[in-house]
This record gives structure tokens, sequence and C-alpha cells, in this order.
């Protein structure tokens, strides 16, 4: 069954757009200090770095915002496909090993899952300030995309073995 996200006004948008920022800068930063933690300094520094964008694209929100009066979701009630933000990097998807190449793959994937999120409210919205604000949107999220196509290529894949660790760390039981 396809899904269909119900917003209905640009503050309801603008909301869920905030969040996703914000999400998105709390789970890099989250994850750049394991790396740090994990002695991977190179990782560390391109998830502080995407932190900075979001913080970046969080504050351009706020500023959209500023003369609305955006509503309060809780965290149940947004229109997530999956529950979690589509800009929220899967922190299942990390590993202390990672090497900048996984980490511009990760990023890539968070991008093209708000593009996507972005261009079906644009596609199925019948609010045509909404449809507008969801296609410009989409259309950044596509740039960020294209961007992060380009910065991968600065990033060898890595060798089939990368994560093997003859010593990895133990967790306390």
């Amino acid at each position: 069954m396809p899904v269909t996200y119900n917003i209905e006004t640009l503050e309801d948008l603008l909301a869920h757009s905030l969040t996703m920022e914000t999400e998105a800068a709390e789970r890099y930063r989250e994850v750049a200090d394991t790396m740090d933690v994990h002695n991977n300094p190179e990782v560390a520094k391109l998830f502080h770095l995407l932190a900075g964008y979001a913080d970046k694209h969080a504050a351009e929100m706020e500023e959209r915002s500023k003369d609305m009066t955006l509503p309060h979701i809780a965290p149940w009630d947004f229109v997530w496909e999956d529950g979690d933000s589509p800009e929220a990097a899967d922190i299942y998807q990390t590993h202390y090993k990672m090497t900048p190449h996984h980490v511009i793959k990760l990023a890539l994937k968070v991008e093209q899952g708000a593009h996507d999120f972005y261009a079906k409210i644009a596609h199925d919205s019948t609010h045509p300030d909404v449809k507008a604000m969801a296609a410009e949107f989409a259309e950044e999220e596509s740039e960020h995309v294209a961007l992060l196509e380009e910065w991968i290529k600065r990033y060898p894949e890595p060798v089939s073995h990368w994560d093997e660790d003859l010593d990895p760390p133990m967790m306390p039981e």
C-alpha cells in the first residue's frame, strides 16, 4: 500500500522540515562522537561537517517560519514512513572502523530519503502552497544528492575486509 503523507499546511511542512534537520544534526553528532572515541578522526570530522550542514538547514527552516506558529507534533505523530525521520542517519549502518566512503554513502541515503519525502508531498498534496514549498525542498535535496555523488568520488571504496579487527573493542557485561 503506498504511503501518504498528510501534510495540510505550510506550518506543518516546516515543523516536519525543522525536525528532520535537527534530528539529522543530532544523529550525525552522536556518530561523530562515537568515531572520536574509537580513534577514527577522519570519519568523525566528516560526520561533524555533515552535522554543521544540517544545523545550517535547520536555521534556514527557523528563518522561513519566524512569522508562523509551528504546531507541536508529538514524536509518534510525525508522518515518517518507518517511524524515523528520513534525514536521520541509521545508526545501525555505522561501524567504528567505517571509512569516509561509508560516511558519504550513508549521507547519500538520507539525502535521497529526504528528497523522496518532499517529492511525495509535492506530488500528493492538494494545497498549492504546500505543493510548491515541498517541490522547492525536494529540488534542494536533489542538489545535496548530486553534491554527495561528487564527493564520493574523492574516497575510494574500501577493501573487502575493511571491518576486520583481530582485537575488537569489548563491552563489559
